[in-house]
């Protein structure tokens, strides 16, 4: 017997380690009470005169009706009652059961727990009243809704924790059943005294699982407290499609006002109006729903994530839905689109105001320039400089507007079979006069007879995108050289290399990078947005091809341009 009141000693110890934990530090003070009474029957059954026997009794009987108020406490604890624990409550939870024992104490005087006390062959027998009888049954069926609630509290638990906690449960119970066949048959009390100490050899075996299944180092959370914390919506369907479980978040939903009043319903009932959510619960299926609902004259939405469910042997038991709440959200992606569709509206307006009227001075810059020959020479040169400003804003004009167009992701190209060589001219028309300018040659070396299939604004643009950067970036009296060929069957290449500075390869990995826009100056002093190659980049993949660098520091740079090969057009090249 010492032994085994030992073995409630460590379990004693293991718990106060853990006081802190939720449920624990009430399991703490049961096993207290635990302890006292299995050392007073042991020190009961070691003496020898009535007396001492008595005072010992009477420990045992307080200790026992001192642990029916912590395994209360206990049950309340577990659950997170926090408004049944306060001080005052637990205080007068205790005080009914300390009266209970202040008669014990005081029952020679009052003789309403027994009326007599004698030894019968060494063990003591004290035959209870009526009211020690009833007190005693209350007390066990508290104890006994107390193992209801613990049970259906692990039945809930996590699948680790659930086994093991239970075992533990059913161990702790068996000392009161015991004292329950005391209750019952009191003739065999001074044979079932001692057993009632022996149990506390199942305390080594309860310490074993606690320690091993670290049950009060991870004490399990109830289903009831996690689910009705969190902010979103549950909903479980087992995979027959009959609602098993919900939380109170999910209601407003489906408009009930009481959450269990749709457990144990068909979820078609409830989910008719979502065919997409009934069909993912029904299919037992992974899958995301955005769902809307008009609650309270206001127009809800909600995302829905449908999980499956599945047991220890991976077979599907139904599945679980989360509901989250993002109609602020979406009222601010309606304010977005709202937004986007007045800026593009003001885009397509103020492109057109800006574009063509610069457009209207390129032309008019032309027309003078094929009569500069009239002009002093004072005249040309500011003609000549007029000319260079006016092309430069109108290619950065339109790389800018091409640039925000692009970003729409609504451009549309209408592709068609054109001379290549014809693309290239008009693209270098523009940059004749810049090109002069710095004594740079371009050697345009295209073969008439290949044809492409593409836009001719977007290839023309492209094409001018990158011209304009070879001038820029190369030396006065440089030459920049313009070929294409046949790559493979179905593709032309395109090949623009200049004699400039050239780019360091930590350049040249950041230029397509579309969240940075790098922009150089020329080799005089030239400026620009650095949209340009952006553009040009993204109009070459939308016409079917690529466009790619190759360069080194000091010796030039050659730009790659892949176009689809175009069908034979019929007519005459117009180059200028």
């Amino acid at each position: 017997m010492i032994v085994s009141a030992m073995m409630m000693c460590m379990l004693l110890i293991y718990s106060f380690l853990h006081l802190q934990k939720r449920g624990v530090r009430y399991f703490a003070w049961v096993m207290v009470c635990r302890v006292v009474f299995g050392w007073s029957v042991i020190l009961e059954l070691y003496s020898n005169d009535l007396a001492s026997k008595l005072f010992f009794r009477q420990i045992e009987q307080t200790a026992l009706a001192i642990t029916v108020p912590l395994v209360v406490l206990c049950v309340l604890d577990l659950y997170a009652r926090d408004k049944w624990l306060k001080w005052y409550k637990q205080f007068l939870l205790l005080l009914f059961f300390i009266g209970w024992s202040v008669l014990i104490w005081t029952n020679d005087k009052t003789h309403l727990i027994f009326e007599t006390a004698a030894l019968v062959n060494g063990y003591l027998d004290v035959p209870r009243t009526s009211l020690a009888i009833a007190f005693n049954i209350f007390c066990y069926f508290i104890l006994l809704t107390c193992v209801y609630f613990f049970i259906m509290y692990l039945r809930k638990a996590r699948p680790e924790v659930r086994k093991p906690g239970i075992i533990v449960i059913l161990l702790a119970s068996i000392s009161a059943v015991i004292e329950v066949v005391k209750l019952v048959f009191p003739d065999l009390s001074q044979w079932l005294l001692p057993i009632s100490v022996y149990c506390g050899v199942l305390g080594i075996i309860m310490l074993w699982i606690i320690y091993k299944n670290k049950i009060f180092t991870i004490v399990p959370m109830a289903r009831d407290f996690i689910v009705d914390t969190i902010r979103e919506g549950v909903l479980t369907v087992d995979q027959k499609g009959t609602i098993i479980d919900c939380n109170i978040f999910i209601q407003p939903l489906f408009e009930e006002k009481n959450s269990k009043s749709i457990i144990g319903k068909d979820v078609s009932e409830f989910l008719k109006d979502w065919p997409e959510w009934l069909d993912a619960c029904n299919s037992m299926v992974e899958k995301s729903i955005e769902v809307k609902k008009e609650m309270d004259g206001e127009e809800k939405y909600f995302m829905v994530k449908v999980y499956p469910l599945y047991s220890k042997g991976f077979r599907l038991l139904g599945t679980v839905s989360i509901l989250f709440d993002i109609t602020e959200k979406q009222q601010r992606l309606e304010e977005i689109a709202h937004l986007n569709f007045m800026k593009d509206q003001l885009f397509t307006l103020v492109s057109h105001d800006i574009r063509e009227p610069i457009a209207l001075q390129v032309n008019l810059i032309e027309m003078l320039e094929e009569e500069k020959q009239m002009f002093s020479s004072e005249t040309a040169e500011l003609l000549d400089f007029l000319s260079t400003q006016i092309r430069s804003t109108y290619m950065t004009v339109g790389n800018v507007l091409e640039w925000f167009r692009n970003q729409k992701n609504d451009v549309s190209l209408n592709p068609e079979s054109l001379a290549l060589v014809d693309l290239i001219y008009e693209a270098y028309r523009i940059l004749s006069i810049k090109s002069k300018a710095k004594d740079i040659d371009i050697a345009i070396k295209v073969d008439e007879a290949i044809i492409v299939y593409v836009d001719r604004e977007a290839i023309v643009m492209v094409i001018r995108n990158i011209l304009s950067n070879a001038i820029k970036f190369s030396n006065r009296g440089a030459m920049v050289e313009v070929v294409a060929e046949k790559y493979h069957e179905g593709k032309i290449v395109i090949t623009i290399r200049d004699q400039g500075i050239g780019m360091s390869k930590k350049l040249l990995g950041q230029l397509f990078t579309e969240r940075q826009v790098i922009s150089t100056i020329g080799t005089e002093g030239e400026r620009g947005t650095g949209l340009g190659l952006q553009v040009s980049c993204q109009f070459a993949k939308m016409s079917g091809g690529d466009l790619w660098i190759d360069s080194v520091l000091g010796k030039g740079s050659a730009v790659y341009l892949s176009l689809r090969e175009g069908e034979k057009v019929e007519g005459d090249h117009h180059r200028r």
